[in-house]
């Protein structure tokens, strides 16, 4: 019955279409569409992220400069430590991949893994087949997510202790 009664109201109240109307319904979509993020600055970090968490000092400090040699030391580091892993099991990590950044790397039987610089935001970026996508900041010398406090290198280590035979044994680390 309600559902009549509406039908009936809608059917009565129209809205002739003008120029002027299809103007206005558009600003107010656009206006729907537009999110707004609140950030808050306070004496112990900088800019809130997303979820409210404080970045801390040293993450939004970091000179881009020191951000380079820090995340190319890292990544070239991890790159030897798993191209060795690699080599020493060929069926399980049949590929490791890396240049200008970006390094790839091939897991059997669980997807590829992508570890980018990212440096507009001094991160470096992790795409996991199992956990999916982090973003790490070089906070007190480590790689670390503000997320959930997990180093990119524990989440790595993890999953490809997963991944690999339970005999194998082996630290994913960085050379750093």
């Amino acid at each position: 019955m309600i559902r009549n009664i509406l039908r009936r109201s809608a059917a009565r109240v129209r809205i002739p279409v003008t120029s002027a109307t299809c103007a206005s319904r558009l600003v107010m979509s656009i206006r729907l569409a537009t999110s707004t993020r609140y950030y808050s600055n306070g004496n112990e970090g900088g800019p809130a992220m997303t979820n409210g968490v404080q970045i801390p000092k040293e993450v939004l400090e970091l000179p881009l400069q020191q951000y380079h040699q820090h995340s190319e030391s890292f990544l070239e580091g991890l790159f030897d430590n798993l191209e060795e892993l690699s080599e020493n099991y060929p069926q399980h990590i049949p590929e490791v991949e890396y240049s200008h950044g970006v390094m790839s790397l091939t897991v059997a039987g669980v997807g590829t893994y992508v570890i980018n610089k990212q440096p507009p935001n001094k991160q470096i970026w992790l795409s996991s087949p199992n956990s999916g996508p982090n973003r790490f900041d070089l906070y007190k010398g480590e790689w670390i997510s503000l997320r959930n406090n997990e180093t990119l290198l524990s989440v790595l280590d993890k999953e490809l202790h997963d991944a690999l035979p339970n005999d194998a044994e082996f630290k994913v680390e960085s050379d750093q």
